[in-house]
């Protein structure tokens, strides 16, 4: 039981960190007495299997595997067809008669001294099959009952932990495309919690920060310089907190380069319904605007959003950010004719008469910046 109970910790361990997976095997090897286990993954479509994690297989065999003697491994093809929750040895799976003549026992196994296993299966769904599986040598004999005994109370877990792990690695995915987005936004966006911490600023919030001018970090939580609008900014985070059906509140914030001020935009974070546990969870967004920002316009975005050629979307690009016909002339190396040549195609294409307007419509339209 306690060898159980050491192998589900790990298992849970790795669903976290799917580097830790090869120690949970590793362990799991020394609990049954194997040399070498596999994680695996079938794919409905195919036969072959993707091993996800191995230990004591190195990479070569691995790969070799896959290659060569995955599609006519009987032992594969027997495992399979096993149901979700199905744990048995390599007899269960195929008979000796049948394993022992085949091209995969002969060339594969036989070399590797790897001619006994066992495994289980972990989950079966419409697009395949998960498995975990272990080999030894002739010399450790057979797997039989006490491997079975404790592979069999692992499945459940390892089943919950590929359900999970599958979860999370989609949330990473949307959550990476997500800010990936957001790095790229014109605007600065913050996420803090009930005490002001700091939990997530994109990449406009972050310049913003760590200039120091009128938003600051100090002792890891976000405060504003001007002492009046911080104690208006630290009751409205904590009343957001508290009431999440709170209004949005607008403040303007003096900069000390007196530049022009920011203007930010506080609004509650929705409760999600998970409970805390020890993790600060995000309890106001904070927009800030910068008038004075020079953040240039994705070229990418302006070509496909207005059919520009990549000259044309450069210069359009600099128009946003205030530059002159001179200036945008040297900026990208050509004459100041061939720069009002380009201004006149990119004012035809996006239907505008003038360059306010031109550049009106774009920062209406392109909400990325050149990243």
């Amino acid at each position: 039981m306690e060898t159980v109970l050491t192998l589900v910790g790990l298992i849970y361990d790795s669903v976290a960190d799917a580097s830790r997976w090869p120690s949970f095997l590793e362990a799991f090897v020394g609990a049954i007495r194997g040399r070498k286990a596999t994680l695996s993954l079938r794919d409905s479509k195919h036969p072959e299997f993707a091993m996800v994690t191995w230990f004591g297989w190195s990479d070569e065999d691995v790969r070799v595997y896959i290659e060569r003697y995955a599609p006519a491994d009987p032992w594969g093809a027997g495992s399979g067809r096993w149901p979700e929750g199905v744990v048995g040895t390599d007899r269960d799976i195929c008979p000796r008669a049948e394993m022992e003549p085949s091209v995969a026992f002969r060339e594969y196994y036989v070399p590797r001294d790897a001619i006994h296993g066992i495994g289980g299966t972990i989950l079966v769904t419409d697009t395949g099959q998960s498995v975990i599986a272990a080999v030894r040598g002739a010399k450790d004999g057979p797997f039989g009952e006490p491997e079975k005994a404790i592979i069999l109370p692992l499945l459940p877990h390892l089943r919950r932990a590929a359900l999970l792990h599958g979860e999370l690695g989609s949330l990473r995915s949307q959550l990476s495309t997500f800010t990936s987005h957001l790095d790229r936004y014109p605007h600065s966006l913050l996420l803090i919690d009930v005490e002001r911490r700091l939990l997530y600023a994109n990449t406009a919030a972050r310049e913003i920060v760590e200039s120091k001018d009128g938003v600051v970090i100090e002792a890891g939580q976000i405060s504003l310089a001007s002492r009046k609008q911080d104690a208006v900014f630290r009751q409205a985070v904590g009343q957001m907190a508290a009431d999440h059906s709170a209004p949005l509140l607008r403040l303007e914030v003096p900069r000390p380069s007196r530049k022009q001020p920011y203007r930010l935009m506080l609004m509650p974070v929705q409760a999600s319904g998970v409970v805390p546990l020890a993790i600060s969870l995000p309890a106001v967004s904070v927009l800030i605007v910068d008038s004075e920002s020079q953040a240039e316009p994705d070229p990418a975005v302006l070509r496909e959003l207005f059919s520009l050629t990549p000259a044309e979307a450069r210069v359009a690009g600099r128009l946003v950010l205030g530059r002159n016909v001179e200036e945008i002339a040297a900026d990208v190396g050509t004459s100041i004719e061939t720069v009002r040549t380009h201004i006149k195609r990119i004012l035809s294409k996006t239907a505008t008469d003038r360059q306010g307007e031109l550049i009106s419509l774009v920062l209406r339209s392109v909400p990325f910046r050149r990243p």
